[in-house]
This record gives structure tokens, sequence and C-alpha cells, in this order.
């Protein structure tokens, strides 16, 4: 989706580039929807929800991308899964569906922009919709798959695969193209759920190998080759 205002366009065209369900909806959806939905814009680092808070409306990202994640006791955290562009947060759709309380925490990732439904109508849409149930649901199915995923890292991954993996998605823009990783390294720690201590001594360790040039906040791939060799076969 560009830059454009998503209130300079007519909502229809707009709405259906970012959301697949929506020229499925019947003029009575659609009609719902453009009544409710709300453009929001939300700059990088706003919390959106801490944990515990109630959900009043449901977001679809239409460009940028929202971070979702547990903290633990300590302040450590741990990235649950990335609501993106096309996407809703999970989490939020079963707080909304269940009418209880959010169980993570959520923040802005990068500057992003998003269509907000009020709960009322979102549950509405959900009780009346056929493409709007088979989206949450492919939506759901998705994002277990990812947590899972997560799971097995946590539980079964070495750190410097997990790190080496996380590097390679954040730098790659396209196959075979990588940008730098623009993150301390206190974030990337944030993201992996470990303690910062470790990341700094794996990515020294990764610098000696010729793997990576590191820089203040940032993190230059220098030989994806080798640094995939850290991946095992069908991981990441």
């Amino acid at each position: 989706m560009n830059r454009r205002s998503l209130q300079s366009v007519p909502p229809s065209e707009e709405w259906g580039k970012a959301f697949p369900f929506y020229e499925s909806l019947s003029q009575r959806g659609k009609a719902i929807l453009l009544s409710a939905a709300k453009p929001k814009v939300f700059t990088a680092g706003t919390v959106l929800l801490e944990e515990g808070q109630p959900c009043e409306r449901a977001l679809l990202v239409s460009r940028g991308a929202i971070r979702v994640y547990k903290t633990s006791p300590s302040g450590r955290d741990i990235t649950l899964y990335l609501v993106q562009p096309g996407e809703m947060c999970v989490l939020g759709i079963s707080c909304l569906l269940s009418d209880t309380r959010y169980p993570a925490r959520a923040s802005i990732k990068i500057d992003t922009e998003a269509l907000g439904i009020p709960a009322s109508a979102f549950r509405r849409l959900f009780r009346e919709e056929g493409p709007v149930q088979q989206f949450v649901l492919d939506m759901f199915s998705s994002r277990l798959s990812s947590v899972m995923r997560l799971v097995e890292e946590v539980a079964f991954r070495r750190m410097d695969e997990r790190l080496a993996v996380f590097l390679l998605k954040e730098a790659e823009r396209a196959p075979g193209t990588y940008h730098t990783v623009a993150m301390s390294h206190e974030q990337i720690a944030n993201h992996l759920g470990t303690a910062r201590e470790v990341i700094s001594r794996l990515l020294s360790q990764f610098e000696d190998d010729g793997l990576v040039t590191l820089d203040r906040r940032r993190v230059r791939i220098t030989d994806p080759a080798k640094l995939s060799v850290l991946t095992p076969p069908g991981y990441g």
C-alpha cells in the first residue's frame, strides 16, 4: 500500500487492496465496515495495549507492523509475533469475541496505519459475515503455527541458531538482498527473550567469524551464506 492517507481515497478502493475479505462481504457487511471503521495512524514505539487491559477495537493493519510480546517479572521481553499489513492481532480478536482482557503487550514496531473497528461492530461482522469468519480462522491457524515454531525455538534450539534466523529475516528485503539491521543489542535480545549480554557475545563471535559487521545500533550481514549454515534445514 502506498503512503496516501486512508482518508484521501474511496475506502472501498483502499480497503479492497489491504484486506482480501472486503470484496467478499455482503452489501450489508460493507456498509457496517464503512460506517464503523476509522483510519488510525501510529508512530513507532507507541504502546497500544498493556497486559490486562480490555480490547475496545480490532485493528486491521494496512501499513507498518505491530509487535506483540510478553514481559517476564524480571523485565525481559520475548516477541510472540508481528502483525503485518493485511493482518490483525489474533489475541486481540480473541479478547473481543470472548470479552476478556488482553494477555500480552502490544506496541508499534514501525510507523503504522490501520483501520480501527469498534468491538461491537467487529462482533457483528464476525457473527453475520462468512468472509470475516474465514479470515479470522485463517489468521488463528497461521498464528498458531508461528507460536508453535516459537515454542520449538525456545525449547530446542541454540541461541546462535535463533539469532542467525532473526538477523536473516530482519535483513532480507528481497531474495538474496540484505539490508542493515538497525537495532541495538538490547532490542534484539528483547525480541528473542534473552539477555543483552548473550546477544552481544554472540554478535561479537559472528563478527570474528566474518559473518557480520557491527556498528552502533547496526548489524550488517557480510556473509549470508555462511550465516545461513547456522540455520537447520526447514528452520525459521
